[in-house]
């Protein structure tokens, strides 16, 4: 499979009849990267491994976002708890 990027992102857009989220791109990026550079990036498992951070993934600047939710998702576990 030898597409470019935003190709790809093209193709999929054109099968879809909702509105895409960011999820959804960062999902494709990862699903094009691994397709495409399976013989180069073959890890000791042999799977294709993930893309880098700066093409896909969690970022760095996103664990303030992510420390958050998780204080929210542990809040919320303790408050059903006392239920």
């Amino acid at each position: 499979m030898d597409m470019k990027l935003n190709k790809y992102i093209y193709e999929k857009l054109t099968e879809l009849d909702y509105s895409v989220t960011e999820v959804d791109i960062e999902e494709w990026i990862c699903e094009w990267y691994m397709n495409t550079f399976q013989e180069i990036n073959s890890g000791k498992d042999g799977k294709p491994r993930m893309p880098p951070t700066w093409l896909a993934g969690p970022r760095w600047y996103d664990r303030r976002r992510r420390k958050i939710a998780e204080a929210k998702e542990e809040e919320d576990a303790k408050k059903a708890s006392k239920v």
